[in-house]
């Protein structure tokens, strides 16, 4: 079989090339995780969809032809799974992070995001000293049938029907894609939507205040600049199978399998672990199991802060140099003070880290690299997140309006709002 085990530094390109697509898709602000949860914006679920869709049939197409690849499904331990899925989801919709949306956000000088970091460090601690109790190990030990994907065990694949399995497997998400507006209330057709002349209202209103959110405290944007139809047309955009849309799922899902047949499987939670080793628990029995199996995770973290820092500033224009800037759910929901907010990030991100960390994988690891693979795992914790992530965030914000202006502003006038 042709074999690659690249140096680790190649996680720093992998993180790059996620970081900088997902930035520009706007993953980097917690508003959009936070539509997301509130069921408002389900812009994350048609690229993971498609992203998943493309990579399995082409990690397992490639594996029948003859290409190694270097698997890396999560165990299936379905108490401590569901368990981390749902703290990660109630986390998430508190905060509007999840792991790699962190160090997206500190390239693109997200202030709140200086206390998402810490807390998630704090999350990952925690979660080393629940390892170490009896509690912890039952957690990991119970139930558990190990690394698993649709089709029975990683270490025994069956080349040929995995391959078979993965093409049904992406044409179902590729129908999630394709039935599932993205914007609450929007179209309901996709492919309609690529012949139509004229936008749905619905979608029209949310695109325009897609728009608004954000771009606020950002840079200006000039009209008649190269990249002002990828920021103002192509981001907002509510049809899935848009040429755009479909070229960065597809883009995410085969670096995904470019990352799996050169060293391993693109993850970003488990440098939150490796931070809180190294600098409160060092001799840790988890600590210690993560210092031995550490791989790129950390340079790739790096390279998706890079990504992220790079499109901020030179093609989607959305560098915040840390002004205080709140997410418009949050701030129609609880005001303005910066406090609340910070504590809000602070909390929500210990919450996805523990989380994280309690089900040995996050959005990244089980949910995208989980998915391309077809890991039973990642769909179990997938689960987990959207139940406590819609519950949580129909208590935490109620009926509040996630509009940048929703007394003041007309949706086809979104202009740049930087809150004092």
């Amino acid at each position: 079989m042709i074999k690659a085990d690249a140096p680790l530094w190649i996680g720093i390109v992998i993180g790059a090339i996620i970081g900088g697509f997902a930035e520009l898709w706007g993953i980097a602000n917690p508003e959009t995780l936070i539509r997301l949860a509130r069921w408002k914006d389900r812009l994350f679920i048609g690229c993971i969809a498609i992203g998943s869709a493309i990579g399995a049939v082409v990690l397992y197409g490639l594996y029948a032809s003859g290409v190694d690849m270097h698997f890396g499904p999560k165990p299936v331990y379905i108490i401590g799974i569901v368990l981390g899925g749902l703290f990660f989801g109630v986390g998430m919709a508190i905060s509007g992070y999840v792991p790699g949306s962190e160090w997206m956000a500190l390239g693109e000088g997200r202030r709140d995001v200086l206390y998402a970091i810490p807390g998630g460090i704090l999350g990952a601690a925690a979660w080393t000293l629940l390892y170490q109790s009896a509690w912890g190990q039952w957690l990991v030990h119970t139930l558990n049938f190990g690394n698993l994907i649709i089709t029975g065990s990683i270490k025994h694949i069956h080349p040929g029907l995995t391959f078979g399995i993965s093409l049904i497997y992406a044409t179902i998400l590729l129908l999630v894609a394709y039935f599932l507006p993205r914007y609450q209330g929007g179209h309901k057709s996709c492919i309609r939507q690529s012949f139509s002349k004229t936008m749905d209202p619905t979608d029209q209103e949310y695109r325009a205040d897609t728009l608004a959110y954000l771009s606020e405290g950002g840079l200006s944007v000039n009209t008649n600049s190269w990249n002002h139809e990828i920021v103002a047309r192509d981001v907002p955009n509510p049809n899935f199978y848009s040429p755009i849309m479909l070229f960065v799922g597809a883009v995410i899902g085969v670096t995904v399998v470019l990352g799996i047949f050169l060293h391993q499987i693109f993850g970003e939670s488990t440098t939150f672990s490796w931070l809180a080793g190294r600098l409160f628990l060092p001799h840790y029995a988890y600590s210690t199991k993560v210092f031995g199996k550490i791989g790129w995770e950390p340079l790739s973290d790096i390279g998706t802060f890079f990504g992220a820092f790079i499109a901020a500033l030179f093609i989607s224009r959305r560098f915040n140099a840390f002004r205080p800037v709140i997410p418009p759910s949050w701030r129609n929901r609880f005001g303005t003070n910066p406090v609340t907010r910070a504590t809000g990030a602070f909390v929500g991100s210990f919450l996805v880290l523990f989380g994280a960390r309690m089900a040995d994988g996050c959005a990244s690891g089980h949910i995208l690299s989980g998915g391309v693979q077809m890991a039973v795992s990642a769909w179990i914790f997938t689960i987990a997140v959207l139940i406590a992530m819609i519950i949580t965030a129909k208590w935490v914000y109620g009926n509040a309006s996630e509009k940048v202006n929703p007394a003041h502003e007309s949706p086809s006038h979104p202009q740049r709002r930087v809150l004092p």
